[in-house]
């Protein structure tokens, strides 16, 4: 049985102290050391940054500026260190509305470093409509990366598959939770988080790995969906498809599972 490929992660909060994810350098290089030893040889950071600060003039300018800082900082620090995986830098952008979707992508830092993939979020508890920042983002001339589409609720009950085919025609890429798939989110969002992929509705797998706070293993993600499905789709999701993001290329259409 051949092996993992190389495994690349293109949704973290491992910059040290910016966000809910890693406290500290410690923290950060340790579970990066751990990626690394898992099978991560490329990873793109992803701390948060809110639309909602377009609000202020100035204000998400300036958290980027911090975001930037703290990467090189978390660069320099790995220099030279052959245990950690290739850094790159992006974020998780919350865009809750067009309206916003429209004023952040007017910056043109936003998103994936060199690329014209951006990961998006809309907030957990939804209120309008998704497929409306889907294409104020497009309109900006950027792809459309969704961050854990299996996680949203609306009224407070998970969102159904049927909107989640609603983004995906509209033009959207769906990146699925590694835990989601793992069952760390509990049984609701494991079923859906699996539907995505039965359906070929997934085009990526990374972690949203928080450091101390949220543990996820990519090669056990892999060796679950090779078990579930096959070793081809587990490349796709967390090698191929997550790799061609940061080389800002189209990425694969990943095939619906055998039922």
């Amino acid at each position: 049985m051949r092996g993992s490929p190389p495994l690349v992660d293109v949704h973290n909060h491992l910059v040290p102290a910016v966000d809910d994810g890693a406290k500290s350098l410690e923290e950060a290089l340790r579970h990066l050391t751990a990626l690394h030893a898992d099978g991560v040889w490329q990873l793109a950071v992803t701390p948060h940054l809110f639309g909602w600060l377009t609000d202020e003039a100035g204000a998400l300018a300036e958290r980027l500026d911090l975001l930037e800082s703290a990467f090189a900082q978390l660069q320099a620090d790995c220099d030279g260190m052959p245990d950690v995986p290739e850094l790159f830098f992006g974020q998780e952008i919350l865009c809750p509305t067009p309206e916003i979707a429209h004023r952040v992508f007017e910056e043109p830092r936003a998103g994936y470093r060199a690329t014209s993939y951006a990961l998006v979020e809309f907030g957990f508890e939804l209120q309008g409509d998704p497929v409306e920042v889907v294409t104020a983002v497009i309109a900006a001339q950027r792809r459309i990366i969704i961050s854990h589409p299996e996680r949203y609720r609306r009224k407070r009950l998970n969102v159904g598959i049927d909107e989640l085919r609603n983004w995906k025609a509209a033009g959207a890429r769906l990146q699925v939770n590694g835990g989601s798939l793992l069952g760390d989110y509990g049984a609701a969002i494991h079923a859906l988080a699996w539907q995505l992929l039965t359906e070929g509705l997934a085009d990526l797998v990374s972690t949203d790995h928080h450091a101390d706070a949220r543990v996820v293993s990519p090669a056990a993600t892999f060796e679950e969906i090779a078990r579930r499905a096959n070793r081809d789709v587990a490349e796709l999701l967390l090698a191929e498809n997550t790799a061609r993001v940061l080389r800002d290329q189209p990425l694969l259409a990943v095939p619906p599972l055998a039922r």
